[in-house]
């Protein structure tokens, strides 16, 4: 990976934007960056790798605390990352965590963490890989460059006071990275692929035992010998109950068929009862039957002659509703003739109504000719009403205000007698305040020293408080560096079982390309996913900041404590000795003083109040003097004024009739007169419309009689020739009279149903006598079986029917049982013997590739083993040179003691004293010498074996200040050799003799606007 560019805006002490452009440094550059402490050199470092990995080179800080603190509001802290990585451009875009103003209203809000990550093709521009999720911009980053965080400051970037972790590292850690970077994950993959299938067919093999047994044991027997000893007794005793069950169902078909013959007989029996007890109800109706029979043809006799009856009736009817309707006829004639009658009466005296109505409407105009003067006068009422109300304000307005101004001058009076009064006791008390002041600074002091004393106490408690909270936060530091050890071992344990997650059907295995898949890895545990990974990395982190600032907040506490001592002390020694006796009088003489003091602040208030007063009540005095003349004014003016208005009202009242001067009395007038007219109008409309209604009415009731008296002839006759020929035709009839025909008359309902009786009474008589002739035909010789003693003969020969069979089937069940057992583990056994060869092989390879034998090097370490060891030529090599000549790096080989993972551990061998010695034992000028060689040799090899991660960039973050001259000059030396074979190489440091040797430079430059960066070339 080769970075090209890198932009931060307000990250760290960068308040802007500033664009560091790598590629203007040229190609595979030696480059320093330089700047004194504090101005932000490792910055850079942290926002490359907090671009990629969302997380700084050192893990002291998280990305939300890198914005800087004198950024503008408006200003999004963020980082713009462009690398390029195997000829292909990729851009990342980091925002973190921070507060930024509302777009609405004030306050801030939470920006959300950010991340986007772009390839960039330079003919179709950038495609959008990641949108916005940081997890998912990360694992496309780590997938991409081959290497964690923790990995790539461990191999591309050595971070100020970390370059000897991967010198220093254990051999699991080392194995970790180094099967990161070679590649080597297939070597794991297989051991725990033969692991996993080595585990597995041993539990089919237990499993199966299992099974065995628990054959057995379903079948309620612990050995297979009586397995077999059970089907040989079986096999004759199941044959012997097959015949004794066959016999038995012979002999109780056979009784079945006997008794279902004999119930079938006795069944015809009771049919044969039932059929004679029918015959005998049928004879007992026959009477009732005949009766209904004789009734039926009256009936019908009487249907002839119905007819002249029916129309005899409907002339009576119709001849007895003519004659009640020509009697209502005549009765409306008579009331209608009274109405018309009366009616006529009330148009003569109509005349008289409308002499009154022209009178009524004569008065009516004269009233309204009043009108305008009853307006007149009620406008000059009105006016007069006014001008009184006015002539009355104004004098009650003239005496209030001549009595307030009376009033005025009583209290200015009896002010400047205060004021006199005041200003004498005032030179009475002029020294009280200088001698309050002296005891109260005496008092004060010793008040101070208590105050301070108090606080003392206080601090101390908090310094209490916050020791235990410190300790309390170490202890959940520790307990949450164990939780973080534990879920990243149980994370690199589960890889397998994550692979085999992924693993589909019929789809090409990732490590060893096999289709099939039949014993994928699998864990009992869960595994921890990696946003677990980071939180717990994350909880560690806030515990050591809050126990960071749990130490500071104690140290800013004790310093408090220790300032509040020293000044109590100082205090005691300049107030001196004073006695309780003492104290007590200066307070008393305080508390006199302090009372004379308050009368002296209170007089004086008061009197600069009565002062103010006597200005106010002088400025009113004016005022009231002022408004009493213009009341005067105005009093008299109104006064003038109501004597012209009564006199215009006097006129008014001459101009109109004494009755109507009253407010209200004319319209009253005028309403009445209105109204008499309305109802004088009224009355004579609706006596000539009653007038022409009975009229026409009586013409109406006339004309109705007429008819109804020549219906009433014309029915009379057809009544009397329908009751003549109903009469004849009933003496003809074989009827005696009129009753006994009525009784012979039925409705066709009736009619009806009497034919159904008797059709049915006639079809039931003949269907019971054939039955019955048939019954005695088929039961003839035959005798009534008794069923109860055939029933009891076959319940018996079932039950022993159900013995035989029930006794057959338990033996046969127990049988196929036990032939089944006999079968299922004779399977079970062929599959145990193949699998135990199976495992033969498949065991000793997975104890071989996981280190179970011999030197417990397992097949991966064994691999890395040998990659050790070409990176370590190569590093010692190079810190053969550097040291000229005394160290080298050497693998141990001696096994690690316990259970320790082991074979890739270091140690240096020592040219002076020819011995080897662990690495641990350099100082710290060497380590860093060792680390830089193992981080060079560890980038040739990678790309010699062109493993897909490329490591030909390099940062290096301090160290050099550790070297002596000699040692300095022969790093650069192989830092400027590391240049030449095709790597940029980037150092941060201060140590003045670089910047000589290393022309080439970024230069970081701190302001109290911020720190801006500044490219320097030779």
């Amino acid at each position: 990976m080769r970075p090209c560019s890198l932009t931060l805006t307000a990250f760290g002490p960068f308040q802007g934007s500033e664009t560091i452009p790598f590629e203007a440094l040229g190609e595979n550059p030696l480059f320093l960056i330089n700047g004194p402490t504090g101005s932000g050199k490792t910055t850079l470092l942290d926002a490359i790798c907090f671009a990629l990995y969302g997380r700084t080179t050192g893990d002291e800080r998280e990305g939300s605390q890198m914005r800087c603190d004198h950024a503008p509001d408006d200003l999004l802290t963020e980082v713009d990352f462009i690398f390029e990585l195997s000829g292909s451009r990729y851009r990342v875009r980091r925002v973190p965590e921070q507060q930024r103003p509302k777009a609405r209203g004030e306050g801030t809000t939470t920006q959300a963490a950010e991340a986007q990550f772009w390839r960039l093709d330079p003919d179709i521009g950038e495609q959008l890989i990641v949108a916005n999720k940081v997890t998912e911009a990360t694992r496309e980053i780590e997938q991409l460059t081959g290497l964690s965080v923790e990995q790539f400051r461990q191999v591309m970037v050595l971070p100020q006071g970390k370059f000897r972790e991967l010198l220093l590292a254990e051999s699991k850690a080392r194995e970790a990275i180094f099967s990161q970077l070679f590649q080597t994950r297939i070597y794991r993959q297989l051991e725990e692929q033969l692991k996993v299938r080595s585990a597995g067919i041993r539990r089919e093999v237990e499993n199966s035992r299992k099974v065995q047994q628990g054959i057995l044991e379903g079948i309620g027997l612990q050995q297979k010998q009586e397995l077999l000893h059970g089907l040989s007794e079986l096999q004759p005793a199941v044959e012997q109950a097959l015949q004794q069950k066959s016999i038995s169902e012979k002999d109780y078909t056979l009784a079945l068929k006997q008794f279902e013959q004999a119930r079938s007989i006795s069944e015809d029996f009771q049919v044969l009862e039932r059929l004679r007890h029918q015959r005998g109800e049928l004879e007992k109706q026959r009477s009732k039957i005949d009766a209904k029979q004789q009734q039926l043809q009256w009936s019908e006799q009487a249907d002839q002659i119905r007819p002249l009856m029916q129309t005899r009736d409907r002339y009576r009817l119709e001849f007895s509703v003519i004659e009640r309707k020509l009697l209502g006829a005549n009765q409306r004639l008579t009331d209608s003739k009274q109405r018309l009658d009366k009616s006529l009466i009330d148009v003569a005296n109509a005349d008289q109504l409308t002499h009154s109505l022209d009178n009524a409407k004569q008065q009516l105009s004269t009233l309204n000719g009043y009108q305008e003067r009853a307006v007149r006068l009620e406008q000059v009422r009105i006016k007069l009403d006014s001008a009184v109300r006015t002539e009355l304000a104004a004098s009650a307005g003239q005496r209030k205000i001549a009595d307030d101004y009376q009033q005025q001058s009583d209290r200015r009076l009896k002010n400047q007698q205060e004021r006199s009064q005041l200003q004498q006791a005032l030179s009475n008390l002029l020294d009280a305040p200088l001698q309050l002041q002296q005891i109260t600074n005496q008092l004060g002091e010793r008040q101070a020293i208590e105050a301070l004393i108090v606080q003392r106490n206080e601090k101390q408690q908090q310094l209490d408080k916050a020791e235990k909270a410190g300790k309390k936060l170490a202890s959940d530091l520790d307990r949450l560096v164990e939780q973080d050890k534990i879920i990243q071992l149980s994370w690199h344990n589960g890889q397998a079982a994550l692979l085999a997650r992924d693993l589909e059907i019929d789809q090409p295995c990732p490590v060893c390309g096999s289709v099939s898949h039949p014993a994928p890895a699998t864990t009992l545990e869960p595994l921890p996913s990696e946003l677990e990974l980071e939180q717990s990395a994350k909880r560690v982190q806030q515990a050591q900041t809050q126990l960071t600032s749990a130490r500071e907040n104690y140290a800013h506490i004790k310093s408090g404590l220790e300032s509040l001592v020293d000044q109590i002390n100082r205090k005691q020694e300049a107030l001196g000795d004073v006695s309780e006796q003492t104290v007590t009088q200066l307070q008393e003489h305080q508390k006199r003083l302090k009372h004379q003091a308050e009368l002296l602040t209170k007089n004086q208030s008061t009197l600069q109040a009565l002062e103010t007063a006597d200005q106010q009540l002088q400025q009113q005095v004016t005022e009231s003097q002022s408004t009493l003349d213009e009341v005067n004014k105005q009093l008299a003016e109104a006064r003038v004024e109501l004597a012209a208005i009564r006199s215009e009202l006097q006129s008014a009242e001459q101009e109109l009739p004494e009755p109507y001067r009253q407010a209200g009395m004319l319209a009253e007038a005028i309403k009445q007169v209105r109204s008499e007219i309305e109802r004088l109008s009224g009355a004579i409309k609706a006596t000539q419309e009653e007038h022409q209604h009975a009229h026409g009415d009586w013409e109406a009731a006339k004309a109705t009689s007429s008819a109804a008296e020549e219906q009433k002839i014309a029915l009379l006759s057809a009544k009397q020739s329908s009751e003549s020929q109903w009469m004849s035709a009933l003496s003809k009839s074989a009827f005696k009279d009129e009753a006994h025909f009525l009784r012979a008359l039925m409705d066709e309902a009736t009619k009806a149903a009497c034919k159904v009786q008797l059709q049915a009474y006639e079809t039931a008589v003949q269907q019971n006598a054939g039955a019955l002739k048939q019954q005695q035909f088929r039961l003839e010789g035959q005798q009534l079986p008794d069923l109860v003693v055939m029933q009891q003969a076959l319940e018996q020969i079932a039950k022993t029917k159900a013995e035989t069979e029930a006794h057959w089937q338990t033996l046969d069940k127990r049988l196929g049982q036990l032939q089944r057992a006999e079968q299922e583990l004779q399977r079970i056994e062929q599959q145990c013997e193949t699998l135990e060869k199976y495992y033969a092989l498949i065991g000793t390879l997975s104890d071989v590739a996981n280190g179970q034998t011999g030197d417990k090097i397992s097949l991966q370490r064994f691999v890395l083993s040998v990659l050790l060891d070409d990176v370590l030529i190569e590093a010692s090599h190079r810190l053969h040179l550097m040291t000229k000549g005394r160290y080298q790096l050497l693998r141990k080989e001696a096994r690690a003691k316990g259970n320790r993972a082991s074979g890739l551990e270091l140690e240096v061998e020592d040219a002076y004293s020819g011995k080897c010695r662990p690495v641990a034992t350099l100082s710290g000028g060497e380590s860093f010498l060792a680390a830089l060689s193992l981080a060079l040799g560890l980038s040739d090899v990678v790309q010699a074996y062109s493993g897909g991660i490329r490591l030909d960039t390099l940062f290096i973050d301090e160290g050099f200040g550790s070297l002596d001259p000699d040692s300095l000059d022969l790093a650069i030396r192989t830092l400027i050799d590391l240049q030449a074979s095709g790597r940029m190489v980037g150092v941060i440091s201060h140590v003045a003799e670089l910047k000589e040797q290393m022309p080439l430079r970024l230069d970081i430059i701190p302001s109290r606007a911020g720190s801006h960066v500044t490219l320097v070339t030779p």
